[in-house]
């Protein structure tokens, strides 16, 4: 039986490999591969942080209403993102 104390201890067991771990990490890779290929080839709109902005109209003249609207979209994402990674807040 796991107590809340095991899980604290330095020296318990890392998590079993699982084919979640494997998928995860397949995600990731696949994102720094793809990344990396549009860093690497510089054409416009190729990054992910380009397809970002082009969504939520970054670079574009928006009504102030929905500028902000997409604002409180992207921060509020981020400050739940930061946080569930982070310091493991927000989970369900």
């Amino acid at each position: 039986m796991n107590t809340s104390a095991d899980v604290d201890r330095v020296d318990a067991p890392a998590r079993p490999l699982s084919g979640w771990t494997l998928a995860w990490a397949a995600w990731i890779l696949f994102f720094l591969v793809v990344e990396f290929a549009a860093l690497f080839r510089k054409a416009p709109g190729d990054t992910f942080s380009e397809h970002w902005w082009s969504l939520f109209r970054l670079r574009r003249r928006v009504p102030l209403p929905i500028r902000i609207a997409l604002l409180a979209v992207q921060l509020g994402f981020g400050v739940w993102l930061v946080g569930h990674l982070a310091f493991g807040w927000w989970t369900f």
